[in-house]
């Protein structure tokens, strides 16, 4: 059963895939990407319509949080290699009988930057800070589907002699929920990401009149998820498999220059045009709970469809939840090892309580 739900999902995700075309692209704000937390990353961040206490989060889709049944704060530090560092803070809750909210905080940047002016001196040590801010709203407007929101805040410094961008943009999503019987359900999801979101530099400050203001617009990220879950199954408490996929689209402007001959003059002209860069990915996770106090997850992100090789960016992760009730509340150790392409990994521990 289990597994013939699992090529169920699969199959939806790859129709999904199909209909859609991509070329290869990169954006701004790459942070904001790569998940959230311990417990998404371990599921290949493949989290898109999981709606389960302790797993959802309103990152993935901010219609998860409306099917909240109890507070769940965590706090969570990545090991990065290259002076590199990634800090989750989260809150999600329910309010009411049918509202759940959530409040979510991601930092990121890199340290030790040797500054060097145009003839190599060096200037001193450099840093970057990028710093996204969430808060989550959703209501269930009937028992099955609940209806999300969430405002995102981009806080970026680059240089001290530039001015630090901030902007807003927003989320939107839905979940609908399907009981098969009293022990499982199947849940589909389909969120948008990133609306309106894009860094604005000025670099006047340091060039002058010949300085420019410059938009960096961060991709619009298109998703679709499924998720399956079953209680007391295979010895288990506890089996949830899940697939996502995504779709990144980011448009830019783009110069091409040509060069003509009149009466015997080189002339040089500048046609601009307004491009889109693009590429698709898969997701798959699954997360096992063979007793009360102990988790297992199993993932795989970034399985490319379009614009990528499919296996040139995959990001395969493994992972574990330790749980232990203490006065009425939950304390939750969580830990992450993620495959990262040219290092040697990345290390994730978070601790958290649910109450």
């Amino acid at each position: 059963m289990a597994r013939s739900i699992y090529v169920l999902l699969a199959l939806i995700s790859l129709f999904i895939a199909s209909v859609c075309s991509a070329q290869t692209g990169g954006a701004a704000a790459a942070f904001a990407r790569l998940g959230f937390s311990a417990r998404g990353i371990a599921l290949g961040n493949a989290a898109n319509a999981v709606i389960t206490d302790g797993e959802l989060h309103p990152y993935y889709n901010p219609a998860a949080v409306g099917f909240a049944e109890f507070y769940n704060a965590t706090a969570a530090y990545t090991f990065l290699s290259f002076d590199r560092r990634l800090n989750f803070i989260s809150f999600t809750g329910k309010i009411g009988p049918t509202a759940g909210i959530g409040a979510s905080f991601i930092n990121s940047g890199v340290g030790n930057i040797d500054g060097r002016n145009r003839d190599g001196e060096p200037t001193g040590v450099l840093s970057t800070s990028e710093n996204l801010f969430m808060l989550s709203f959703a209501n269930k407007f009937i028992d099955e589907l609940s209806v999300g929101i969430t405002l995102r805040g981009y806080l970026a410094s680059l240089s001290p002699d530039i001015p630090n961008s901030f902007t807003i943009g927003f989320d939107v999503g839905a979940i609908y929920r399907i009981a098969l019987d009293s022990l499982s359900s199947v849940s589909i999801g389909a969120s948008v990401a990133d609306v309106s979101s894009n860094y604005r530099w000025d670099t006047t400050p340091i060039y002058g009149t010949q300085g420019a203001t410059t938009i960096d617009r961060m991709p619009l990220a298109l998703r679709f998820g499924a998720a399956w879950q079953h209680e007391n199954t295979f010895g288990l408490q506890l089996l949830l498999l899940s697939t996502d996929v995504q779709f990144l689209s980011q448009q830019f402007e783009g110069r091409r220059t040509t060069f003509t001959v009149e009466n015997g003059i080189p002339r040089e002209t500048f046609e601009t045009s307004t491009l889109t860069r693009s590429e698709i990915h898969l997701r798959f996770g699954a997360m096992l709970q063979p007793i009360r106090q102990l988790k297992f997850r199993v993932g795989i992100d970034r399985l490319g469809i379009q614009g990528i090789q499919f296996f040139d960016a995959a990001r395969p992760a493994i992972g574990f939840s330790f749980e232990y009730p203490i006065e009425g509340a939950l304390a939750v150790l969580d830990y992450t090892f993620s495959f990262e392409p040219n290092s040697a990994g990345v290390n994730l521990i978070s601790l958290g309580a649910r109450f």
